[in-house]
């Protein structure tokens, strides 16, 4: 259920109901959303119909001359739809004529605040049921063991390290190596061993590692038992010192992302300029709904194929980072994630999202450079936005940090001057929208009561028809 408000000056309109585009800055919390005419947007046409909560036309800062007009925009609507015969979009104009003139001489502002469910009742419990998965603690679940064993068993080929034969090892040596190196494959992991950090948790006890919800732990059971050859090189690779990442915690911090992203994860993050501040448009969430309602019942999980394919853009964006510069460490693996959420985001938005085999195409998207300078702003603010960002080899030398902090320091001035005079530019052209529609609608008025009064007029000034009779019989 969306709840918004929204807001126009005197002879202007507002739309109930309308299709825009969500923007970015809409407030968020649990996915029931209040942005204001400014801040976000209706969901898309299609939805039920809408249900006014309140309304009022006046001087929007004196509650004394301002009219509560709930019920008369309520009958409004409700004809709207009758003689429309749909839950398409109703006009509702800030007119005195309609509101009547409770701030004389003011100019007066329309305020309408409305809720919409832009759910169906199947998606809205898909879309819950995903969220229990989240706020439920893995380390409480009752399937904990279960889900260890079944982790345990997908990668305990994974969790071996490796060893680098040399030339000089003997013959001997080599093959009691790999005898050794095959057994160990091909023992369980058990409850607590050295082997769990070998699939990227912080201690021989992964439960340590699982203290949010359980579809961290869920998800990264599904990437392991549908895609075991991948998720098992994307391990002994992430053990490397080429790569060199904790593949278990990278999976349960993109689980949370991805969670916060779609407005699940139960912990009522709004709008911001960190990862779990971000959140996607309606129709995403949307069309991720309807994906979880049309996979209900079958061994398709969306989210976990969502999971799947983010963890291996992640993988391939680091490893491309690596192997730009050797020198970076597991200290600069947050960027990456932020770089990996904002593809997220622009695949999201671009792809109709009509099938779970969509989320494979993430592997065809960029892994190299930097993300677009729109979708860092999308994640990190537009305050917050740099253009020409180091290379990771020039962020290795202390010289050029100073070269390039000195040039990061121009550049951010220069976005706060250009951001003021933006805001300054927007503001007066808004005003002068208000003046121009405020003065067309007083020019408008003063038109109609014009032609009116020359309509009675002419009607009073036209003889009438006794009158004419009688002057027609003394001329005969």
């Amino acid at each position: 259920v969306s709840l918004q408000t929204l807001r126009c000056w005197e002879y202007g309109s507002v739309m109930l109901g309308a299709s825009h585009t969500q923007e970015e800055g809409a407030q968020t919390a649990n996915r029931v959303e209040a942005p204001t005419a400014a801040e976000g947007s209706a969901p898309q046409d299609g939805d039920g119909p809408i249900s006014v909560i309140s309304a009022f036309f006046g001087d929007p800062d004196d509650p004394a001359h301002r009219r509560d007009i709930t019920t008369e925009v309520r009958a409004l609507y409700s004809e709207a739809l009758a003689a429309q015969g749909d839950c398409g979009p109703v006009e509702v104009p800030a007119v005195t004529r309609l509101w009547g003139d409770p701030a004389r001489f003011r100019v007066k502002q329309l305020e309408v605040t409305y809720e919409q469910r832009w759910l169906s009742d199947d998606e809205r419990r898909a879309l819950e049921a995903l969220q229990v998965r989240v706020t439920e603690k893995a380390q409480s679940a009752p399937d904990l063991e279960e889900l260890l064993a079944r982790l345990g068993t997908a990668l305990r080929g994974a969790a071996v390290r490796r060893p680098s034969v040399s030339v000089s090892d003997g013959g001997a040596d080599t093959a009691a190596s790999a005898a050794d190196m095959a057994a160990s494959e091909i023992a369980p992991l058990g409850l607590t061993s050295p082997r769990w950090r070998l699939l990227g948790f912080q201690s021989n006890d992964p439960r340590t590692d699982l203290r949010t919800g359980r579809l961290a732990l869920e998800a990264l059971v599904y990437f392991a038992e549908q895609y075991p050859r991948v998720a098992a090189r994307l391990v002994q690779e992430a053990q490397s010192n080429g790569i060199d990442y904790p593949f278990a915690v990278a999976s349960i911090n993109v689980t949370q992302l991805l969670a916060r992203y779609f407005g699940v994860s139960g912990d009522g993050c709004g709008a911001g300029g960190s990862a779990g501040d971000c959140v996607a448009p309606w129709r995403v969430v949307r069309s991720f709904a309807r994906l979880l309602v049309s996979c209900g019942g079958s061994n398709i999980d969306p989210f976990g194929e969502l999971q799947s394919a983010v963890m291996e853009h992640l993988h391939a964006r680091w490893h491309a980072k690596k192997e730009a510069d050797p020198l970076l460490t597991v200290m600069n693996f947050a960027p990456t994630l932020e770089e990996t959420l904002a593809s997220v985001h622009v695949f999201c938005q671009r792809a109709p999202l009509h099938s779970t085999t969509e989320f494979r195409r993430l592997l065809l998207l960029p892994v190299s450079g930097e993300v677009s300078r729109g979708a860092r702003a999308w994640f990190n603010g537009a305050a917050q936005t740099r253009s020409g960002a180091a290379s990771p080899s020039e962020a290795a030398s202390g010289s050029r940090d100073r070269a390039l902090s000195d040039v990061g320091t121009t550049e951010q001035t220069y976005e706060r001057i250009r951001s003021s005079a933006h805001s300054a530019v927007t503001a007066v052209s808004q005003t002068a929208g208000v003046c121009r529609t405020y003065l067309s609608g007083i020019l408008g008025d003063y038109a109609a009561a014009a032609v009116a009064a020359a309509a009675t007029t002419a009607t009073a000034a036209q003889p009438q028809p006794d009158a004419v009779g009688t002057v027609e019989s003394m001329a005969r």
